[in-house]
């Protein structure tokens, strides 16, 4: 029987600002930097002012941020501009 471990609330935070760290790199989609995402003004950015900003996010602004790209890749996956 396989059980997976479950992740603790701190190291699901963690994976949670991982994803954003990625996210501040560039759009999951593809090579552009839509103007309606959360990021397009922090993407511009130095990558050393991108890690401040992203170390000034509470938990519900990283959630938001996460959550926002599921959809959005989701929408993209589907066929919508």
């Amino acid at each position: 029987m396989n059980v997976t471990p479950k992740c603790s609330d701190k190291d699901e935070r963690l994976r949670r600002k991982q994803a954003v760290a990625g996210l501040l790199n560039g759009c999951p989609h593809g090579p552009k930097n839509p103007a309606m995402c959360p990021l397009n003004s922090v993407r511009k950015r130095r990558p050393s002012t991108r890690m401040k900003w992203l170390a000034s996010l509470n938990d519900e602004e990283i959630e938001f941020i996460v959550s926002y790209h599921g959809v959005c890749l989701k929408w993209q996956n589907a066929g919508c501009p």
